[in-house]
């Protein structure tokens, strides 16, 4: 059922640029500008959300005792193979943006 409301609100939304249901916003001149701009928020969230659980890991085991600041700076990690999954695994989903956008844009 449409209602004034409904209206005045699809009119707006076509007034201010906005996408209306089903379609996907732009806030770039390019749609390809859109998806690497999502590529890298996703990054960023990503990151934070490394950063943020690494800082907690580090200040518990060196709370506990079990490694000071200066072991955890110099270990390396030896499983190079689980590594290489990993980092196959963020790239993965730092592209899928630009996957799934439309040849046609």
């Amino acid at each position: 059922m449409n209602t004034k409301h409904d209206e005045l609100s699809r009119a707006q939304v076509e007034r201010a640029g906005l996408p209306g249901p089903g379609e996907e916003p732009h806030f770039l001149p390019h749609p390809v500008m859109d998806r690497l701009l999502e590529a890298v928020i996703v990054l960023g969230g990503e990151l934070w959300i490394e950063r943020d659980r690494r800082r907690a890991l580090e200040s518990l085991l060196h709370s506990k005792g079990l490694l000071t600041p200066e072991e955890i700076e110099s270990h390396s990690e030896s499983d190079a193979q689980g590594r290489q999954e990993e980092l196959t695994a963020l790239v993965t989903r730092l592209l899928d943006p630009l996957r799934t956008m439309r040849a046609d844009g």
